[in-house]
């Protein structure tokens, strides 16, 4: 491997990682939902843009054609993205849902009592 081979995998690797922020956002996007077809059609879309990200770092690198290896660096760039700081991400999006599925639940208990002294200001007067 020479030296600009070394450099375009090293290129390949950051969009790579780039490319797991973007899923990342797309995964915040999705995670309120649970529905297996907003799941297929963030997934379509993100592989739609990380194509487009990886045209953009070609171009703008004056990256040689498409090798191997560049596919092997963005690869490994998105596993150490996903194996790393979207473990984070995960446990925060999770832990803000049910923050806020908690809110519901709390707010249809509200309800009820609101229910409840209409109808034992009736019954006493």
């Amino acid at each position: 491997m020479t030296g600009d081979q070394f450099y375009v995998f090293l290129v390949c690797v950051l969009s790579g990682i780039v490319g797991g922020v973007l899923y990342d956002v797309l995964y915040l996007v999705r995670y309120p939902f649970r529905s297996r077809a907003v799941c297929i059609v963030t997934d379509v879309f993100f592989g739609l843009l990380f194509a487009g990200l990886f045209l953009f770092v070609s171009v703008t690198f004056y990256l040689p054609g498409l090798r191997f290896y560049m596919l092997i660096g963005c690869g490994v760039g998105l596993l150490l993205y996903l194996k790393s700081f979207h473990e984070i991400v995960a446990f925060f999006a999770q832990k803000v849902y049910n923050h806020c599925e908690k809110k519901k639940c709390v707010k249809r208990s509200e309800k009820k009592p609101w229910k409840n002294r209409k109808k034992k200001s009736r019954e006493s007067q």
